[in-house]
């Protein structure tokens, strides 16, 4: 202290005989040191908690299926286990989604494969597998005892990559409808003899409601399932919250998959 005092020609403490007291100036610069010492604490803190993915910004991307599926669950513990957290959640197709991730504006987004061009220098990680789904209202033809095949519409979900459909053999050879909207795709799969080209896991609630069932996948699904990937920039390294949500995505759709797997209906006798 007494260096101090001789440093800045100033008198921190009075000193004699009867003990040591501080001074209005020595007063100000210990309230100024402690307030130091509180936000050198705070910022350790804060840099704990950023390492560990307990605070700062993430900002990513989402495919509207079948990723919404899984998305409000996450989000859900993310609220949950790191409140401090703030997350700016982007739901596009991958052809919005692309330029965003180019560009920065975003850390990574979640769409299935096969979507990015080769050219683009992004990162690719497996978060998991979802099931194909053919999904069409309760009492459709193609559910009855006697079903045949026949001429029924199809809808494509937009932003599912209908190039990856091309090769799927498909019930109905009717036209194609590519609908952005998921409102849209269940009213009107509920309302027509319409065949929806969507994950199961994205129409969960509508198929526990009742409003929506899925065909049998074992006689048009081949293969039976797609990878989920998450795009980030080959040389950007994701921040740990952007981590932490990868590893939730990834457990959410361990736990969805053994969930959303059809019972055996019956067999649609082919022509």
């Amino acid at each position: 202290m007494q260096l101090l005092e001789q440093r800045f020609n100033v008198r921190l403490f009075d000193r004699d005989r009867s003990g040591v007291r501080v001074t209005a100036e020595g007063q100000v610069m210990l309230d100024a040191a402690a307030a130091l010492l509180a936000n050198a604490e705070d910022l350790e803190r804060q840099w704990d908690c950023t390492a560990k993915g307990q605070s700062g910004l993430v900002r990513f991307g989402v495919a509207p299926m079948p990723p919404r599926a899984f998305l409000s669950e996450a989000l859900l513990e993310r609220l949950s286990t790191a409140p401090e957290v703030r997350n700016d959640v982007i739901v596009r197709n991958v052809d919005a989604l692309l330029p965003l991730l180019v560009a920065g504006e975003i850390e990574f987004f979640i769409a299935a494969e096969g979507q990015i061009p080769e050219t683009i220098p992004v990162r690719a990680e497996g978060v998991g597998r979802c099931p194909r789904g053919l999904i069409v209202r309760p009492g459709h033809p193609l559910l009855s005892e006697d079903a045949r095949e026949g001429s029924y519409p199809v809808l494509i979900s937009g932003g599912m990559g209908s190039a990856r459909l091309a090769d799927m053999r498909e019930p109905g050879d009717g036209p194609h409808h590519i609908v952005e909207d998921f409102g849209t795709l269940v009213r009107l799969t509920a309302a027509t003899d319409a065949i929806w080209h969507c994950s199961a896991f994205a129409v969960a609630e509508e198929i526990e409601l009742g409003l929506l069932c899925e065909l049998p996948e074992s006689i048009y699904m081949d293969p039976p399932d797609f990878r989920i990937m998450a795009y980030s920039l080959e040389r950007r390294s994701l921040s740990a919250p952007a981590k932490a949500l990868l590893h939730i995505f990834r457990r959410q759709i361990g736990i969805l998959l053994p969930r959303h797997r059809p019972a055996s209906p019956p067999q649609i006798r082919l022509p």
